[in-house]
């Protein structure tokens, strides 16, 4: 399924190197994954920070999104792929587990280095590699499907590496996510629209929605899964210095899990 980003022809793996026909190789790390983000140059800032990482990855860890984990892994299940693409899988908290239910191959891509390095040395079975979600070193018509979780979501670079009746599976936040966060961070809190999600060439054919409470105990984890959310880059210095009083809280969990079809194109007869 992977091509090489300088020429778009398939890569193959010799030892820990991977080898285009046209001779560009792309070297495997220890820890299992590959740099096949074009542009970046050794110790270029590309994504999340690698503190960024740990603090989601720790965060991941308390378990308080586990039953969202285990509803896109029976989504999974019920699609029964071959081949998968999960788009900015992040540190593969949800690729790994997903993967069992893939019956060929799932390939995580994420941008920032750190989040692929560490997916790959949790999860030896599956290929990780850093690069853009919008320029995927993916053959064309490879994936069953797409996984964008809490992610940017190209609708033409999707359609372009599915296959025909190829699926997409998203995840983005319910009406009420996080809603006491909010009341203690915010003035005037909002609720999040469900209404506005639509993939440009793909029809939405399944709709699921998932709302629990957890508690979330400790400023750093409190902070952690704040920064998992875009309210992080529009947040006040008052509302930040709110959030860093939190010790404690009962937070509403809502998510939506929204599976797209990619369209057929109908092509006329002149």
């Amino acid at each position: 399924m992977l091509v090489c980003p300088n020429c778009g022809k398939p890569l193959d793996r010799a030892g820990n190197t991977y080898k285009c026909a046209l001779g560009h190789s792309f070297d495997i790390a220890s820890s299992g994954y590959c740099n096949l983000l074009c542009g970046s140059k050794p110790g270029e800032f590309t994504g999340d920070s690698r503190e960024m990482v740990a603090a989601r990855r720790k965060f991941l860890d308390t378990g308080a999104y586990e039953k969202l984990r285990d509803a896109v892994c029976e989504r999974v299940r019920e699609l029964a792929p071959h081949t998968a693409v999960d788009a900015g899988c992040g540190e593969g908290y949800y690729t790994r587990e997903a993967a069992k239910f893939v019956s060929d191959k799932i390939i995580g891509i994420d941008i920032a280095k750190s989040a692929t390095q560490y997916a790959a040395k949790r999860d030896s079975k599956t290929v990780y590699v850093t690069a853009s979600a919008y320029h995927m070193p993916v053959a064309e018509k490879s994936a069953d499907l797409v996984l964008s979780l809490f992610a940017p979501t190209p609708a033409g670079e999707f359609s372009r590496v599915l296959r025909d009746d190829g699926h997409v599976l998203t995840v983005v936040p319910g009406n009420e996510h996080l809603w006491e966060l909010k009341e203690a961070i915010y003035d005037e809190p909002y609720l999040n629209r469900e209404d506005k999600h639509s993939l440009e060439g793909f029809s939405l054919c399944d709709r699921r929605k998932l709302t629990y409470t957890a508690e979330i105990s400790g400023n750093d984890n409190i902070i952690a899964l704040f920064s998992m959310t875009p309210y992080i880059h529009r947040t006040s210095k008052e509302g930040m210095d709110r959030l860093e009083r939190l010790e404690k809280i009962n937070l509403t969990l809502s998510f939506l899990l929204l599976t797209y079809i990619k369209e057929k194109i109908e092509h006329l007869e002149e």
